[in-house]
């Protein structure tokens, strides 16, 4: 679902996951201006979708050359601060636009409708009702390395912490009837390489931090 125009400036959402990775990919091939990409961070730093640290998403967006902009927000402020950073871009940048990874869920498609009118912008979902195991066998094909970051320890074993989404793991989830794309947090990834990219992102792999049933793996700038 596109709704922009070629040309049109507008930022990617952006987690630095597989999804919002895709998303980017897709939103360049049909020739829509990515002027940044889009992050929001809690207090400590970190990103408040995936956990990770506000640096190895800068490093992220150093590969890809595009400029990151972050907004700092709690749960409860986070449309607050949606409203706040969407009128920034919208002054500083000319964006009209913003793409955003999400896939099957009724209530974020919602919300992301409901957030864009309120800021008089465009919303585009390229990956929306595409099947989840083809969004993984779309980016395995375009040369994409999404490495596993977090689980919920109770549906994906821990084992997958640290690798690279594969056939393999479209397989496991398809026996276990998990999620492919962790739809419901099931599992969280950190895109390390692929097209854009201009060179691997650099990284160290710190201990594994477990809370509650997610278990989290620390990603260190390198």
């Amino acid at each position: 679902m596109i709704n922009s125009t070629a040309g049109d400036k507008v930022f990617v959402s952006w987690s630095g996951g597989k999804d919002s990775y895709l998303s980017l990919l897709l939103a360049r091939e049909t020739n829509l201006d990515v002027v940044c990409l889009l992050s929001f961070v809690g207090a400590d730093g970190n990103s408040h979708s995936h956990g990770l640290k506000t640096e190895v998403l800068r490093r992220q967006a150093e590969a890809l050359g595009i400029p990151l902009e972050t907004e700092e927000v709690t749960w409860e402020s986070y449309e607050n601060g949606f409203e706040r950073a969407v009128n920034r871009l919208k002054e500083e940048r000319g964006i009209s636009g913003g793409v955003f990874g999400d896939i099957n869920l009724p209530g974020h498609r919602e919300w992301v409708e409901k957030m864009c009118k309120r800021c008089t912008i465009n919303h585009n979902l390229p990956l929306w009702l595409m099947e989840e195991c083809k969004v993984l066998e779309e980016l395995i094909k375009r040369g994409g390395k999404a490495m596993v970051v977090a689980v919920r320890r109770d549906i994906v074993d821990e084992s997958w912490l640290g690798k690279i989404l594969d056939g393999e793991y479209i397989n496991y989830c398809v026996e276990k009837g998990i999620s492919p794309c962790g739809e419901y947090g099931e599992v969280h990834t950190l895109v390390v390489d692929g097209p854009l990219f201009s060179e691997p992102l650099k990284y160290n792999l710190g201990a594994v931090e477990r809370e509650k049933k997610q278990a989290r793996l620390t990603v260190l700038e390198a």
